[in-house]
């Protein structure tokens, strides 16, 4: 009873002194202080194991401060970049103008390029009407016709010729090229034409930029010694030209090839030359002759050469 009575008086004492103020105010104080996580919490939380808690307003506001930071930085930098790009470019515009090599051959080769595309298709835009066909070469053509030299051009329906169907330039490129074959074919006419009128035409120059009546007029040129300088020098068609002052050397100019004379000579009064060209009444003179040559001539030829 004695033992039971002394417990109760300490355990009186104890509630007593969990009662006092002082130690009210204590426990109050201790439960103000800042929270501290264990360290295992904090391990989690870096490894991902367990979730971050929110941010706090004082972590929102330190974020915050930091953005505005950044952003006064950038706005700083653009300030500075705006007074410098002025001088940037005077000091580019300065070097463009004192150094003109700039312009490479490359780029000068590309601007020619592009030139020179823009030039054939402002020629291939033009619709270009053919002359009539003179006399002479109507009756060359008919001549052809007889022939045989033009069976198998499909602007002609049936045997007779009608001359209409001669204005488009696949016909005249047709009986360009028939002409060639008929002056293969007669071969022995050459040696019988007048050296006069075709070197008169030849003097002119080129009837067209088209390479192969450009050598076939060179080699006549050459066939009669005269040097390239001295017709490609006024010649109107000299900046557009790829062979200027370029003389031939085959075989050819050695002796003078009736199909070599038709390549020049027929572009004239099929109007295939060069729109730029302004023939003389000269020129289109020994034309006319040579062709009405070259048809009283045929007659003397029993059969073709094979």
């Amino acid at each position: 009873m004695a033992f039971l009575l002394k417990s109760f008086l300490k355990n009186q004492t104890f509630f007593k002194t969990l009662l006092k103020p002082s130690t009210i105010c204590r426990t109050l104080a201790s439960s103000s202080e800042p929270y501290k996580k264990p360290l295992s919490v904090l391990f989690e939380e870096a490894v991902g194991l367990r979730p971050k808690p929110e941010t706090n307003e004082t972590q929102e506001e330190e974020e915050g401060n930091e953005l505005k930071r950044k952003l006064f930085e950038l706005e700083r930098k653009l300030t500075e970049l705006k007074i410098t790009e002025p001088v940037r470019k005077k000091k580019q515009k300065k070097v463009i103008e004192t150094v003109p090599e700039l312009q490479t051959e490359k780029s000068r080769n590309l601007y020619t390029l592009f030139k020179v595309n823009e030039e054939k298709q402002e020629d291939q835009d033009v619709v270009r009407v053919y002359k009539e066909l003179p006399l002479e070469m109507v009756a060359f053509v008919k001549l052809l016709h007889k022939q045989g030299y033009l069976n198998k051009a499909n602007f002609i329906s049936g045997e007779k010729l009608e001359l209409g169907s001669l204005d488009e330039e696949y016909a005249r490129t047709f009986v360009k090229f028939a002409a060639e074959r008929f002056g293969k074919d007669y071969q022995e006419i050459a040696k019988w034409l007048s050296g006069s009128d075709l070197k008169n035409i030849v003097l002119f120059g080129c009837p067209s930029l088209e390479k192969r009546a450009i050598f076939a007029a060179k080699t006549l040129r050459k066939f009669f010694d005269i040097h390239e300088n001295n017709v490609c020098e006024k010649c109107v068609l000299k900046e557009k030209c790829k062979f200027p002052n370029q003389s031939v050397w085959d075989g050819k100019s050695k002796n003078l090839h009736l199909s070599v004379v038709m390549k020049v000579i027929t572009l004239y009064p099929l109007d295939l030359t060069h729109p730029k060209l302004q023939v003389s009444q000269e020129v289109q003179d020994s034309v006319s002759r040579l062709l009405t040559e070259i048809q009283n001539l045929s007659r003397t030829i029993c059969t073709p050469l094979a």
